[in-house]
């Protein structure tokens, strides 16, 4: 009791101190300290193995990823790109769909494998370029970006190429597609109840007259370049979005070559060629240099919550909890739902939730005598609910990005990335129990 109490604390004490912008290598390390203390964990042991391999493990997973994201974010910020991308997109749109442009630019990047991260620093230029135009205050971003990734396509999308997706194929013998019935329509009804919420609180945010204004400290000087006649001809400013696309799908279906690794090769040439195209509207040295300082700098405070995690993970009392939590004597779906987003919560992972719960549970599942292809939607949607919590890589790194603070942005991520796709959960059990797959 003393270490599940322990757990709490430094769950409460990991999200204050996000909410007072605290640096995350002293957060998730305060969080680790707490876990420790109370679990009576060998101090060294515990962050040497624990808390270091953790940290060490994503970062070296995801070193290049990172910094050629951040590089290529900036080459197109930098250079007046994304802005003229941006005025392009409001032109054919207008500036009452720019949401519907991000959460469909979103979805389509995800459904095609890119990572949540990447997307975040792929994406981040065209919306603060399209927030500014539309003069949308930049609280929204994050749930903007961020919502299609991390519910529609984490999730609910038969098909789906996340790993998410892929962990229940192992313990139900099904495919990535498996519950096409039940998935469509929680990811029609997830993205509705979306896009109808932030554009509901866009319609507030204006009546209380409220404007896009910069993050502290970012320039956004470059958003001016195509007003003033300085951004790249619009053909060349789509030019490394396409090729990016293009090798990274291309290399993904053609080569044997890791996923992680086709869309590295891809986001590299993207950064050549924007580099090469943009050279006389950017200083080139200047914009992969602070793109690479920017991008590790996400990278480290990123790695240092999976830190936290492991130390998490590795305590006594986290074992307890997750031991109660799957033998529950509860109907199989209704234990699943609970305890997929209690452990994800902790964790603040989607995917550790999910196989936490089937590395226990899931034979007995396979064997309960349901539809597996219902199993395999329900338990994936289930995993897209309270993961979502502050303390979540992805909200950490989107945070990162835009410059923006917990504080300002975490009321509609939770609304948009926890609320609504646990809704969509417990609808999927629902749809299960009418044999609905």
């Amino acid at each position: 009791m003393f270490g599940i109490l322990g757990i709490l604390i430094a769950i409460i004490c990991v999200i204050s101190l996000i909410w007072k912008n605290w640096h995350m290598a002293v957060v998730s390390l305060a969080g680790a300290l707490i876990v420790i203390l109370f679990n009576g964990m060998d101090p060294v042991g515990a962050l040497k193995g624990d808390f270091m391999k953790g940290m060490a493990g994503f970062a070296g997973n995801w070193y290049l990823l990172f910094m050629l994201g951040a590089i290529f974010g900036k080459v197109m910020g930098d250079s007046g790109a994304s802005v003229g991308i941006a005025n392009r997109m409001l032109k054919l749109i207008g500036e009452k769909s720019v949401v519907l442009v991000i959460m469909l630019t979103g979805l389509v990047l995800s459904y095609g494998g890119i990572g949540t991260f990447i997307i975040a620093f792929s994406l981040y230029p065209i919306a603060v370029a399209l927030f500014q135009k539309a003069d949308i205050p930049k609280k929204l971003i994050v749930a903007t970006i961020m919502v299609c990734p991390v519910t529609v396509c984490m999730a609910m999308l038969p098909g789906s190429p996340s790993t998410q997706n892929l962990i229940p194929t192992t313990y139900f013998g099904t495919t990535a597609y498996a519950g096409p019935t039940i998935g469509i329509i929680c990811s029609i009804i997830m993205f509705i109840a979306a896009y109808t919420y932030l554009n509901w609180q866009i319609k507030k945010a204006k009546a209380n007259n409220e404007h896009f204004q910069p993050s502290e400290g970012e320039d956004l000087s470059a958003l001016a370049a195509v007003d003033q006649g300085k951004a790249p001809s619009i053909g060349a400013c789509f030019v490394p979005i396409i090729l990016l696309l293009v090798l990274m799908f291309g290399l993904q279906f053609t080569t044997k070559i890791p996923s992680a690794y086709t869309v590295a090769i891809a986001m590299a040439v993207a950064c050549v060629a924007g580099c090469i195209l943009y050279k006389d509207k950017l200083d080139v040295k200047k914009a992969v240099c602070d793109g690479a300082s920017g991008g590790l700098g996400s990278l480290i405070a990123t790695s240092s919550i999976m830190g936290f995690g492991s130390v998490v993970s590795a305590s006594p009392a986290y074992s307890s909890i997750t031991t109660a939590l799957v033998n529950m004597q509860a109907d199989p779906l209704i234990t699943a739902l609970i305890s997929i987003n209690v452990i994800a919560a902790i964790t603040g992972s989607s995917a550790g939730g999910l196989n936490i719960f089937l590395s226990s549970m899931g034979n007995y599942l396979a064997g309960s005598g349901l539809n597996l292809s219902m199993l395999h939607r329900v338990v994936c949607i289930a995993s897209s609910g309270f993961d979502a919590m502050p303390h979540a890589s992805g909200m950490v790194v989107c945070n990162q990005i835009a410059k923006t603070s917990q504080r300002d942005t975490y009321k509609y991520v939770f609304v948009t990335c926890a609320v609504m796709p646990f809704c969509c959960a417990i609808l999927a059990c629902i749809l299960g129990k009418m044999s609905i797959v």
